[in-house]
């Protein structure tokens, strides 16, 4: 009889713990989940540290959970990592769609508004990414020259750098593999101004930090003479450089959005109304000049993302 008695009082003991575990299993999973933090990563360059921290501090400031990343990788690496879900909120450019969905109408991605609107689509209906509000900025690619190069060789469009290549001028253009690489970037380029660079006249960059080309091109570096620029690099005015008129508009529009995994949203969905404000209020001449604050300036990309924060109210 005390073995009978032992088993019954060990069984009710058990069903005890399984129904209020039950009870209690919902409120435990709800507060982990609630607590899940953000990891916010960014391209290497200067702007994804700026903007980077312009998102990481702001919901921070909002008591979200961040796993800060900031200048995590180069752009295919850091795309590679959001899809298979080890970062969970990228900035990304809404021209890359052409790179992401290769059969899509090229001419799409130079329309501000039908460009994001499809990568918008596309990357929700594929890959469970969300693209949030997009800036009004375009950080389009470029050719840039030294103002004092250009009026040497009268140079002021992307024509006039095709008639310098097929004079067999020296030529010695500094890039990012994903540029040279592009049938919007420069592939496009040499295609549509009958030009065609050879790998000795280039010098090719895993990364697309162009604060590091520009310094390259400003001081003559292993004789560069082109550059690859951004239309929100800051230092363009600083160091006197001209950027070429792409006068058939091959790049596509490139406007800085928030790009977050659906999933994550789902956790923390007031994260799109706190970036909202932040990206319509991302000018070209805003990012140019927190831009320029880091890559001509030397400042620190949080202490300039805690000053635009503040001055702009966003946070107190």
């Amino acid at each position: 009889m005390k073995y009978r008695t032992t088993k019954i009082w060990t069984i009710a003991v058990l069903m005890s713990a399984l129904v209020l575990g039950g009870c209690a299993t919902p409120s435990t999973s709800l507060e982990e989940t609630a607590a899940e933090p953000i990891t916010v990563a960014t391209a290497v360059d200067t702007e994804g540290g700026v903007i980077g921290q312009l998102i990481v501090q702001l919901l921070q400031a909002n008591e979200i959970p961040v796993v800060d990343q900031t200048q995590f990788a180069e752009i295919s690496i850091l795309r590679n990592a959001l899809v298979s879900g080890e970062v969970d909120l990228t900035v990304d450019y809404t021209g890359s769609g052409e790179r992401y969905f290769a059969d899509t109408n090229p001419t799409t991605w130079s329309d501000p508004v039908a460009g994001y609107e499809l990568i918008k689509q596309l990357d929700a209906e594929t890959n469970q990414l969300i693209w949030l509000t997009p800036a009004p900025a375009n950080n389009t690619e470029a050719i840039a020259v030294t103002k004092t190069f250009a009026q040497e060789q009268g140079l002021e469009t992307v024509a006039d750098f095709a008639a310098y290549v097929n004079a067999d001028k020296p030529v010695k253009f500094i890039t990012s593999t994903t540029f040279a690489q592009g049938k919007r970037g420069l592939v496009g380029l040499e295609e549509a101004y009958g030009f065609q660079l050879t790998d000795d006249q280039m010098i090719q960059l895993q990364d697309g930090n162009t604060a590091q080309m520009l310094k390259a091109l400003s001081e003559g570096q292993n004789g560069v003479n082109f550059s690859l620029v951004y239309a929100t690099d800051g230092s363009l005015d600083k160091l006197e450089m001209v950027v070429l008129a792409d006068e058939k508009s091959v790049p596509p529009v490139y406007a800085p959005t928030a790009v977050i995994r659906e999933e994550m949203l789902t956790v923390h969905p007031e994260v799109e109304t706190l970036l909202q404000p932040l990206f319509e209020s991302l000018s070209q001449e805003n990012l140019q000049k927190m831009n320029a604050q880091v890559a001509f300036d030397g400042e620190n990309p949080k202490d300039v993302a805690a000053a635009y924060l503040a001055e702009n109210g966003f946070i107190q």
